[in-house]
């Protein structure tokens, strides 16, 4: 291979990319544009790129074997997608000798060579990194799935006898006398995270990961290490407010300059959004492995499936696309709903009128208490969601529902009661009485199931309640009235997390007549905050118009 870093095979892929030879998305062109341009400039920031280093993990590659169908028994040849990425992430080097990656950000369709692709560096580090004792990690958030890889690595040495030579796989850890590094399988469920030292983590399939809990142990014990690497590798997952959708956010955002990372390396294979699902160039965007480890008629016979059903077109989309499909799969798509995050104070509104709802669920589940406030044009909403504590509560659910309940609880969006494992009502109606005293409270709507104890409460310290059915010919308007007001980016919502999550999870259900409604059946995990929001907006939107009977109104 070339020392002339303009001639190395990663620079060969970034040109083709670039002059549109190789079909790639967007985020990929960024990607090779970077490296190209860093190639003239990085020197600048003390970056270099080390042809030698680069070259020796694309030779490595070619001492594996596939260990797997049809190709079993033979050596790995990478193609150029991969020799960009493996040859970027080793190649480039700091002033001071080490690497310039430290993390690397790999989003490619199902069926790519992700585990493959994975093995690889996992087994250089392993042995021939240069790094003492390496401590080398196959992670995920069950030991099933940490397993899946491990089992993969030790079937990639055991049929590859140099590979044999060096490594010793035992049935729970792969050691490597050379180096005295180690490689074993971590997993949230599995033995504890404490006390570890990485130099290398694989975090495959990461749009499966529920929660940051066990990537952020890996990623602050890795500092006492010289050149770290988290390898990160996805197929695209169903929702970005994920942990996943969290990290391809921000790796969007370094590759397209806002902001600046040079510890990041992200390749990120999607097409266009509204890319035609059966075109051949779309699939090659989101299949860099086309005609390698994905063959073409596959695509071809998935697709005509997708077009035939359309209740598969979402999956086909995700997996053999390489798009996230919460925008299909869900009622706003985050980005639409994220028009809203307009910065305001609660305590600024104190005076103005307001209109609330709240959405009661059982003691033992959540609950969510919506207050919408008209102001210029727009409306500033604030959900305040109650979870119990208990051994079925808060932290068993944060662990069940994967979510970020802890951080949201210490950020003050998540709201925990300690009585008993259940809703304390009290709480509520104190929460109820501060926003009488702080705001010009016009109605507080609220769903009469589960409510009649509440309800005689409410009345008694003169709330002006509206009840408000849950079906088709009352949430309706509410719910379009949402729709409008979010597109338009008028509903100011302050980035509240619970809120998107209720957001995120609802299954917008319709009739012949075209009228909607959320479905709790249908949803993907609670919309109590999305409930309470549509309640409390889709009042605040009828106003003055309602009329008053015997101090309750019923909006039916």
């Amino acid at each position: 291979m070339s020392d002339d870093a303009s001639l190395h095979p990663t620079a060969l892929y970034a040109r083709d990319v670039v002059a549109g030879t190789v079909a790639a998305g967007e985020l990929v062109r960024l990607a090779c544009e970077r490296h190209l341009s860093d190639l003239d400039t990085g020197h600048e920031r003390g970056l270099g790129f080390d042809c030698a280093a680069a070259s020796r993990i694309l030779k490595f590659a070619g001492m594996v074997k596939h260990t797997t169908g049809p190709l079993a028994g033979e050596p790995i040849r990478l193609s150029p997608w991969q020799q960009f990425r493996f040859g970027s992430v080793f190649g480039w080097k700091r002033a001071d000798g080490r690497r310039r990656f430290r993390s690397s950000y790999t989003q490619v369709a199902k069926k790519n060579g992700k585990t493959t692709d994975t093995g690889i560096p996992a087994i250089y580090c392993t042995a021939l990194d240069g790094e003492a004792a390496p401590q080398v990690y196959c992670a995920a958030t069950t030991r099933d799935q940490a397993g899946l890889l491990f089992k993969e690595i030790k079937r990639m040495i055991a049929g590859a006898p140099v590979l044999a030579a060096l490594l010793d796989a035992q049935k729970y850890e792969i050691t490597c006398a050379l180096s005295g590094g180690t490689i074993s399988a971590l997993s949230r469920d599995g033995q504890s995270a404490d006390g570890i030292n990485p130099h290398f983590v694989s975090m495959d399939e990461l749009h499966r990961w529920a929660d940051r809990e066990l990537a952020e142990i890996v990623r602050n014990s890795m500092i006492a290490r010289a050149q770290p690497l988290e390898w990160m590798i996805t197929t695209a997952g169903a929702s970005r407010l994920s942990y996943c959708g969290e990290v391809r956010t921000y790796a969007e955002k370094v590759l397209r300059g806002s902001v600046r990372d040079d510890s990041l390396f992200a390749y990120v294979a999607e097409p266009p959004p509204d890319a035609d699902p059966g075109a051949p160039a779309t699939w090659e965007m989101g299949n860099p492995n086309l005609d390698v480890s994905v063959p073409r008629g596959e695509l071809a016979r998935l697709h005509a499936e997708a077009v035939e059903i359309p209740g598969r077109m979402p999956n086909f989309r995700r997996l053999h696309l390489n798009l996230w499909t919460e925008g299909m799969q869900t009622w706003i798509a985050d980005d639409t709903w994220r028009r809203g995050d307009m910065p305001w104070a609660l305590e600024a509104c104190f005076g103005m009128k307001a209109w609330a709802a709240l959405d009661l669920s059982s003691t033992v589940d959540t609950s969510a208490l919506a207050l919408a406030i008209p102001h210029e044009g727009a409306i500033r909403l604030h959900v305040w969601t109650f979870l119990p504590a208990g051994a079925d509560g808060f932290i068993a659910r944060a662990q069940r529902e994967n979510k970020d309940f802890i951080a949201w609880r210490d950020a003050g969006w998540l709201e925990v009661h300690d009585d008993g494992g259940a809703i304390e009502e009290e709480k509520i109606l104190e929460r109820l009485a501060w926003i009488k005293e702080h705001f010009r409270l016009q109605e507080l709507a609220y769903d009469r199931w589960g409510m009649a104890s509440m309800r005689r409460r409410i009345l008694e310290r003169g709330l002006p309640l509206v009840e408000h059915g849950q079906g088709f010919a009352s949430m309706s308007a509410p719910m379009k009235a949402v729709e409008k007001l979010v597109v338009q980016g008028r509903i100011h919502h302050r980035g509240n997390p619970t809120l998107a999550w209720g957001v995120g999870n609802v299954f917008r259900d319709e009739d012949a007549a075209e009228n909607i409604k959320p479905n709790k059946r249908k949803s993907w995990g609670r919309i109590d905050p999305a409930v309470a929001a549509i309640m409390a907006v889709g009042r605040a939107e009828v106003g003055a118009s309602a009329v008053r009977e015997r101090g309750e109104m019923r909006f039916a």
